[in-house]
């Protein structure tokens, strides 16, 4: 298989989510460009490095593609392909980002959340288990997670990104004002709403 740019792995994430949601058997390139607002040719040229082999005149089996994009990014649903991730901060922010369905039906399994304030997380009621940051390393290890949601006041984003990266986190998405100045080994995707916004207008 061809070697996959990151942009086009990034389109790849969402189109695997829209391929599942959609009833269709079959979608054409036309169809996925009006769906997701990309350019026909660059849906073709990203599925192109898939080297699947269905032609493209009377579209793409939704099932095969979706199952190639799966393959090709080592992601899925079933339950030994998952990755646990924690939730950093359960402020306004974390605490919702705690409740919401996001990651139902994803690769990832939400397994933790940290915050400082001992008493929040004592009298908070969630299905997923709470700790102290106290215990941020030690549950770290021992529950094996990988990524992190960052959503912390910002003057502590530096502080517990940093570490988060020593206890051996490999990617965070950073829900804070901060761009935070890592080891370029860590993926860091900012999801601050004021960025993609000021994004939108820079376009």
């Amino acid at each position: 298989m061809k070697q996959i740019p990151s942009p086009s792995k990034k389109r790849f994430v969402t189109l695997a989510r829209l391929l599942a949601q959609t009833s269709q058997k079959k979608i054409t390139s036309v169809e996925l460009a009006a769906l997701t607002g990309w350019g026909e040719a660059t849906i073709r040229r990203d599925i192109s490095l898939l080297e699947l082999h269905n032609g493209v005149s009377n579209g793409y089996d939704v099932e095969i593609v979706r199952a190639a994009i799966c393959a090709a990014l080592n992601i899925g649903e079933e339950k030994s392909l998952k990755h646990n991730c924690c939730i950093v901060g359960l402020g306004k922010l974390g605490e919702a980002l705690l409740a919401s369905s996001s990651f139902t039906s994803t690769p990832f399994e939400l397994v933790a959340g940290f915050d400082t304030n001992v008493n929040k997380i004592e009298i908070m009621k969630s299905a997923v288990p709470l700790f102290p940051t106290l215990d941020l390393e030690s549950k770290i290890r021992s529950l094996k997670i990988e990524y992190a949601v960052l959503a912390v006041p910002d003057e502590k984003a530096q502080f517990m990104a940093d570490r988060l990266a020593s206890y051996g986190i490999k990617g965070i998405v950073n829900y804070t004002n901060v761009i935070l100045n890592l080891d370029k080994k860590i993926r860091v995707e900012n999801v601050n709403t004021a960025f993609v916004l000021t994004g939108m207008i820079a376009e």
